[in-house]
Order: C-alpha cells, then structure tokens, then sequence
C-alpha cells in the first residue's frame, strides 16, 4: 500500500525527536509574505510558518495527511489553503515569496525528475525568492538505514520497519499492527522508496537557478561527511 493510510494517523508521535521549532527558528529569518510548503504532511511546519506570520498553501499527495493538517490548522485558528497534489507536479496560479520542503520530501522525487521539479519551483517563486529543502543524506540512507530493521511498540501501536538498499534508493516495508479491541490488532502494511540523491548532484542541478547555502539539518551548521540531513538554503536567480 502507497500511502500514508495508516502512518498519517501515528507520524507526529513517530517523529517527535524532530526538531521543528529548532528547524523554523533557523530558517524563519529567511522567509517572508506567501509561501507554499511541499510535501507538507502532517502540517507542522506549515502551521508553524502560518503562527510566524507567513501567508501558507501545503500541499501533499496524501489525502490522510491532509486532513491531519487541516485539523491542525482549524484548532489553531489558522486559514490555511490545503491542495492535494504530487509535488514533482507543483503549479500555481501565481509567483510565491518561498517554498519550504521538510522532512525528506526531496527523497521521494526519482533522480531524473529531480531537476524537473527544481525548474518547476523556480517558474513558481519570485526572482530572488527563497527555497528551503532537505534530504536524507547519502550518508544516512546507505549507513543508517540501509539494509536494517527497527521496531518500536507502544500500547496502541506497534510498527516493523525493513528496509532494502538499492543502487540508488531504499526500499521501505512498513507492517503496522494497530490496536482495535482488547487484544485484537489490525495489520496494515505500507510501502515507501526514498531516492539516493548525492549532494554533488544537487549541487549540480542548483547551479543554474539558484543561489544556495548547504547546512547539516539537524545541527544546522556546516555540513560534515557524516551529515544525516543536507538543508539547502536556496535563492531564486
């Protein structure tokens, strides 16, 4: 199963080490008036960016995840335009100040529609707009992830993640075993692929459009060999 069918239900408590706060207050300063997150998920950084003062659209492909995030949206007070769209087809109807993608959207682009939606976001930002994006680096899907298991049992939820490297990708088997009435358990499983994407190559692809700074994601300071988040920090030409 494709999707985020079951995880969108469970994602924010899976991914509560994340620093998000620590992530907006980073690129913030850099970001101003209407903007689009893509690949939005769950909502936390649109709503976030929305909290800051930004005029925010998220999109995603998911359907679950953006209901998530409308309801995110609605309990906050917050008019937030919520499109569910692939974002490697990304169009607007007009030029926005900034585009953010967190969290990995970048991996799940194939490696040959890569520079294509990178020449999609620049018709859509402004000249001199900002785009902020992330990837796994390569360091992290063939080290850290790779070929390994995890698992993680909670009292409502319990997940089996089995991932198969590959030339230019992970492969990513999720079997969810979600509580339903006293000791009954539904199983869903998902599937995920996240491409290689070296920072060479996005470099490469960047060169022609953009202006661009490179930070380590998570420490948000230059980047090492051993970098598992790449941040770009990206100006429109």
């Amino acid at each position: 199963m494709l999707s985020y069918s079951i995880l969108a239900k469970y994602y924010d408590r899976l991914m509560g080490d994340f620093d998000y706060d620590g992530y907006v207050s980073f690129v913030k300063k850099r970001l101003n008036g209407e903007g689009v997150d893509l690949a939005c998920g769950s909502g936390e950084i649109t709503v976030r960016l929305a909290k800051a003062g930004c005029s925010m659209t998220g999109i995603d492909i998911s359907v679950e995840m953006l209901n998530v995030a409308r309801e995110k949206a609605r309990q906050s007070g917050l008019d937030i335009k919520w499109i569910c769209q692939d974002m490697s087809e990304v169009e607007l109807n007009h030029k926005v100040d900034f585009m953010v993608s967190v969290c990995d959207g970048f991996n799940y682009v194939p490696t040959d529609k890569a520079a294509k939606l990178l020449a999609r976001i620049h018709d859509n930002i402004k000249i001199g707009g900002t785009l902020v994006f992330d990837v796994s680096s390569e360091y992290k899907l063939k080290n850290v992830l790779g070929d390994n298991l995890f698992c993680e049992d909670y009292d409502d939820i319990t997940y089996i993640w089995q991932n198969k490297l590959k030339r230019n990708c992970v492969d990513m088997e999720i079997d969810f075993f979600e509580r339903t009435t006293g000791d009954m358990y539904r199983r869903v499983e998902e599937t995920h692929r996240q491409y290689i994407h070296t920072q060479d190559f996005i470099e490469s692809i960047l060169k022609e459009n953009w202006d661009y700074e490179i930070y380590d994601g998570e420490k948000f300071s230059k980047p090492s060999a051993k970098s598992k988040r790449l941040l770009f920090v990206c100006r429109s030409k």
